[in-house]
């Protein structure tokens, strides 16, 4: 179900609202400030074979350009850095 889901108008949306919270920068990049906002993903903290249950959850979702998306899924940044670099909800 994590490969249907991904493609789901739910995902979609939930992506959306992420990368726009984030401002469409990639957040890691932005600890060294540099503001990336090419080749970006949404990345699951807790992969979804972890914990499907999370899968929506704002905290545990963050904007990432390809290269510190492939250092997160290789545990070269830890999962505690990516939370901690979490910005707040959008306020409305």
């Amino acid at each position: 179900h994590i490969d249907r889901f991904r493609w789901s108008k739910l995902w979609k949306t939930k992506r959306s609202y992420i990368r726009e919270r984030d401002l469409n920068l990639c957040r890691i990049c932005l600890l060294n400030g540099d503001y990336t906002s090419y080749q970006l993903e949404v990345r699951h903290i807790t992969p979804l074979a972890e914990d499907f249950e999370q899968r929506l959850n704002d905290d545990e979702l963050i904007t990432l350009c390809r290269y510190h998306h492939e250092q997160a899924e290789s545990g070269k940044i830890s999962r505690e850095t990516l939370r901690e670099n979490i910005p707040p909800p959008i306020s409305t």
